[in-house]
């Protein structure tokens, strides 16, 4: 029986970004046993051996190149060049060439909702964790204090410490204690694998509670004691490439002061990461910050909101995701179920940026308005509409607005159930302004038979 060879480089369930042909070169390296001298064969799943060169040498290193998209075994072997007859070999797997998708922003990436029915892992999806080891992608993804970065652990909170003993202790106290965490991550991951067949994997790097001015490009320079620093070390450990970026930020800038930067902001960063990655059309995904119950500043919330809708048609191949139908865990987070339909929704919008085709538009989008002769009735169409929308009997949560006055109306379905009318009890002013979803916990109910809802936005000048 030939000796077990031990292999390094290519860990089990890493996936590998694939190239424009659908390939990618997989290195990996060996621990030569002492006496050992022979030809280096290497190949994936059931293909034929390749050639890979000599070893003579302690450690040999090489690479299985044009490995294709899909799940693969990776064996490697040392043969006599004399006999043929086999000297040593290993095998290592699975590991997967597919999509590396990051997902950064602030704790609604991390995922909030309880570990209780979560998304049940599937092969095929994996993560690269914060302590920088690839695995099956299982709930939790997000563990900050596992990661070598100091930006996610530093300070720790209130009395904790920040010896590298306390770490050790609270890692173990959260694998042991922590009952919150389930994501979007995994139903994205698992959505683009029924759809697509490529294998996905997601590369964690979000952390809760940040804002724009932390997640700030020009801080790269202080590496993993800045949010982007340590997100570009961690796509570096992937391989350098990426398929795209997931981000899920926004309720830390909904401030008064910080909405009023959050447009620029967002601008700035979306560019500075494509400059960096060195893809100028990299896809961006985000999602429209949702419902909150107990906030101070409502006026920056929408704010907010609407520079998220606005930021789709200036980011270029970007998709902006409502989430404004979702049930709280909490006072600000999302739950496990409706964390799961903004995956999904994710995916969809992946689809659509990535391969041109989706199961889904992406939900009803504000089009235009029209007035009646004497300004008594508005008719609002939207694009973007899977079928039509889902029937009601009165619509919510639309505004319109004269400076500080609110304009008293109701609002139903046209008989098509294609648009919204909103009917006044008298004349509008020449110029008011439109809203939906105003406020910073609303009652929105126009969604489409996909289920997916109206963004909020306003206010827009009718």
């Amino acid at each position: 029986m030939a000796i077990q060879l031990e292999i390094s480089g290519p860990n089990a369930h890493r996936v590998y970004q694939r190239d424009d042909q659908d390939q990618a070169d997989i290195a990996f390296s060996v621990k030569v046993p002492q006496g050992v001298e022979g030809l280096v064969e290497g190949r994936i799943s059931a293909g034929p051996w390749r050639s890979l060169g000599s070893a003579s040498q302690p450690e040999f290193s090489a690479a299985l190149e044009r490995v294709p998209a899909g799940e693969h075994e990776i064996y490697v072997r040392i043969v006599s060049p004399e006999t043929g007859e086999l000297l040593v070999e290993g095998d290592i797997g699975p590991v997967y060439v597919g999509d590396l998708w990051v997902l950064a922003g602030q704790s609604n990436m991390e995922g909030c909702g309880r570990l209780i029915h979560v998304e049940e892992p599937q092969p095929g999806v994996s993560c690269f964790y914060m302590g920088d080891r690839w695995d099956l992608a299982v709930e939790p993804l997000c563990w900050l204090l596992e990661s070598p970065d100091p930006v996610h652990w530093t300070p720790l909170p209130e009395g904790m410490g920040v010896s590298e003993e306390k770490r050790k202790e609270y890692i173990r106290m959260a694998r042991r204690d922590r009952v919150h965490g389930s994501g979007l991550g995994l139903p994205f991951g698992k959505m683009m694998l029924r759809h697509t067949g490529v294998p996905v994997g997601l590369l964690m790097v979000a952390h809760g509670g940040t804002s724009m001015s932390q997640w700030d490009a020009a801080l790269a320079g202080e590496g993993g004691r800045s949010l982007y620093g340590a997100m570009l070390r961690v796509i570096r450990e992937a391989g350098g490439k990426v398929r795209g970026c997931l981000w899920y930020q926004g309720e830390s800038d909904a401030t008064e002061a910080d909405s009023e930067l959050y447009y620029d902001r967002m601008t700035e960063w979306v560019a500075s990461l494509r400059r960096d990655l060195g893809d100028p059309e990299l896809p961006f995904i985000y999602a429209q910050i949702s419902v909150v119950t107990n906030w101070s500043f409502e006026q920056g919330w929408n704010r907010v909101q609407d520079d998220q809708v606005r930021l789709e048609s200036v980011l270029g191949r970007a998709a902006v995701v409502p989430t404004i139908d979702a049930s709280l865990a909490d006072f600000i987070h999302p739950d496990a179920a409706s964390l799961r339909d903004i995956g999904h929704r994710m995916a969809w919008a992946a689809l659509r940026l990535v391969d041109g085709r989706s199961p889904a538009e992406p939900g009803p989008r504000f089009a235009w308005a029209d007035w009646n002769e004497q300004r008594t009735e508005l008719t609002i169409t939207f694009s973007g509409v899977n079928g039509r929308l889902q029937k009601v009997e009165r619509v919510f949560s639309f505004q319109l607005t004269n400076g500080e006055e609110r304009l008293p109306l109701e609002g139903h379905l046209d008989e098509a159930a294609e648009r919204v009318i909103l009917t006044l009890e008298r004349p509008a002013p020449d110029s008011c302004q439109l809203w939906h979803g105003r406020g910073t916990n609303p009652a929105v109910n126009v969604r489409d038979e996909k289920g997916i809802p109206l963004l909020v936005f306003g206010p827009l000048p009718v």
